[in-house]
């Protein structure tokens, strides 16, 4: 028997097992289609007729017959997910292979294996349709090395109207990631991400410390999150979100007080306030200290204006940056933030560290804040992380940012548009690929976003209420709570990656904590509100080419001199070498200008023909 047979065969079985589950659950409700005519699912940009003649005892009459416009098979090789150890035939898989005539077929490689996709490319090889963030390639590379194919705009036109729509409301930038110079073509497929309109970490307080140190939280300033699974239920009422602020002078008292004044009231002077890294540490995760004072950790293409001189400049020259190393030298000599210590990457000793339980604050990821799923990421974070490791009694909440002195505060919103490039967010398309297999994946992307709560797009890219996920009360105004993937059964068993990415604005379903934490900070506008915005930008799209180019060109020549003395300034900062902050930071800008700095602010920062950073609109749902 051949394995095409036996494919269609496994499917059969499959769908009968998805009917017998609907028709006892939801007797309601239709059954999905399984034949692969799609005269309910294709864009009308894609769908012909054809006029079919039929003669009977002398009378000719004519009808309008449907064209399948999947009638061509294609097989569709993929990677974009952890595929290293994937399972061929998921429910997902099953379901998108029937529906648009494909057969995808997933390289058993993860897009997080650096070696493997680098031995890939050496062999000449490339799936038909690739997310590969940890190749040694970008998505320009890739094409001129001669490995994928451009996607024209028709073919966005045409095929992808969803998405051609979505570049006409994100315009300019939408048309310029991507973008083969001179042309109406693009090197691979730009994501779009609702990450422009929300960021990575919160403030996130033990609340029963603040309780304890005498720094309650008017009650109704808490807005509770409530947990309906199985997993997280035992613990509503220990997770709290609230618009509510401590004014800097207080936040640095509660870091005293959680290092000093026994908040867990064991008795012991056994903890403190949080986890510090030193002055070259530059990440999202210490963009709530930096923002404080007006300035990003995270972004090297951020640039402030200097009031004091009146010069457009990098973070590293801008006098934020010097007013957080002042604060933060303060709270680590006097041990209320200390660095980590041990074994093993930062990211996986930070988490260890909190999940001792002797640390009152954390910056925490607000993507696995009260997620009862994905236990080996989640189950480490923050407040989950604490319960199911025994602290059962350990009380959260979360805050939009910390405020800095007077009105600063701030966090880096994760994208300052809604499309973006580069390796991480680019799909690519192999060289080999046809315009007739390229429309059926543009089609199927077309079909997946133009109507996503559609009952057919639900079943296969987020699943089966009752066997994938439940709601916690109406659909899509509610939290949805989701099963745990080895209580799935086998034939439910799902991939998950084959949807793409390309949601402009957040649609929160996900489980029930998280949707709650989301639509609070939506609801309350925190992104819009609490986020540092550039005054310009550096890239292409606000420079112009040329301005760009001939800026990296002259960057390059003095950045090793501007770097070492980044570097020497840092470094003495955090080992405490310096006693007057304000005059020796007078002598470090000095030097920056003197390597090099000042004739790059007024040639390329200061420029008139670099215009200053405009932020989209936001909309909401």
């Amino acid at each position: 028997m051949s394995k095409r047979v036996i494919r269609l065969l496994c499917m059969t079985v499959v769908m009968a097992l998805m009917l017998t589950f609907i028709a006892c659950s939801q007797t309601s409700e239709e059954q999905p289609s399984v034949t692969t005519t799609a005269a309910s699912t294709t864009t009308g940009a894609i769908t012909t007729t054809k006029a079919e003649t039929t003669t009977t005892a002398g009378t000719t009459t004519t009808a309008s017959v449907e064209e399948n416009p999947f009638a061509e098979f294609y097989e569709v090789s993929w990677i974009s997910g952890f595929g290293a150890d994937y399972v061929e035939g998921a429910y997902d898989e099953l379901m998108i292979e029937e529906k648009y005539n494909i057969d995808l077929k997933v390289w058993n490689i993860s897009y997080y294996d650096r070696e493997g996709l680098t031995m890939m490319l050496a062999a000449g090889d490339i799936p038909d349709v690739s997310y590969i963030p940890e190749a040694p390639m970008d998505a320009v590379q890739l094409y001129n090395e001669g490995f994928t194919r451009s996607i024209s705009l028709d073919m966005y036109k045409k095929y992808f109207p969803y998405y051609y729509q979505q570049m006409q409301n994100h315009a300019p930038s939408s048309f310029v990631y991507n973008n083969i110079p001179g042309t109406e073509d693009y090197y691979g497929i730009s994501f779009i991400m609702t990450t422009w309109m929300s960021y990575y970490n919160a403030p996130m307080f033990r609340l029963d410390w603040l309780e304890n140190i005498g720094y309650d939280i008017p009650e109704s300033e808490l807005t509770p999150i409530t947990f309906n699974d199985e997993k997280l239920g035992p613990f509503n009422g220990n997770l709290f979100i609230t618009n509510y602020m401590f004014e800097f002078d207080e936040m640095n008292d509660i870091f005293r007080a959680f290092t000093e004044d026994d908040p867990d009231g064991n008795g012991e002077d056994d903890t403190y306030a949080a986890v510090i890294f030193n002055h070259t540490f530059r990440s999202a995760w210490v963009d709530l200290y930096w923002g404080m004072f007006g300035v990003n950790s995270s972004e090297n293409n951020y640039l402030y204006l200097e009031e004091s001189t009146g010069d457009v400049v990098p973070w590293y020259a801008y006098s934020g940056y010097r007013d957080y190393m002042v604060w933060a030298n303060e709270m680590y000599n006097k041990g209320y933030m200390r660095t980590l210590s041990g074994d093993g990457a930062w990211y996986d000793v930070l988490l260890a560290t909190w999940m001792t339980g002797k640390v009152g604050f954390f910056t925490a990821d607000r993507n696995y804040i009260g997620r009862p799923d994905f236990p080996e990421y989640s189950d480490r974070q923050p407040p989950q992380g604490f319960w199911v490791n025994g602290m059962t009694d350990a009380k959260f909440v979360v805050m939009p940012v910390l405020k800095g002195p007077g009105d600063v505060w701030g966090n880096r919103r994760y994208g300052l548009d809604a499309f973006a490039d580069g390796k991480w967010r680019t799909y690519n398309i192999a060289k080999s690929v046809s315009d007739g297999e390229l429309a059926r994946i543009l089609t199927m992307w077309n079909d997946r976003y133009s109507d996503p709560k559609e009952d057919w797009n639900v079943r296969a890219y987020i699943g089966i209420e009752g066997i994938h996920f439940k709601w916690t009360g109406e659909p899509w105004k509610s939290g949805m709570i989701t099963t745990e993937a080895a209580k799935v059964p086998p034939q439910y068993r799902k991939a998950g990656f084959f949807g793409g990415s390309f949601l402009p604005e957040p649609l929160y379903y996900g489980n029930e904590g998280a949707y709650q934490v989301g639509q609070f900070s939506i609801e309350n506008r925190w992104t819009e509100k609490y986020c540092i915005e550039p005054y310009k930008y550096l890239n292409k799209l606000n420079m112009g080419e040329d301005l760009y180019n001939a800026y990296i060109e002259d960057y390059a020549e003095v950045s090793g001199s501007i770097n070492a003395a980044i570097s020497d300034f840092a470094n003495r900062s955090w080992r405490g070498e310096i006693s007057d902050m304000s005059s020796e930071w007078v002598q470090y800008i000095n030097q920056l200008y003197s390597a090099g700095l000042e004739d790059i602010i007024k040639k390329y920062y200061n420029n008139e023909d670099f215009k200053p950073y405009i932020r989209p609109t936001f909309t909401y749902n």
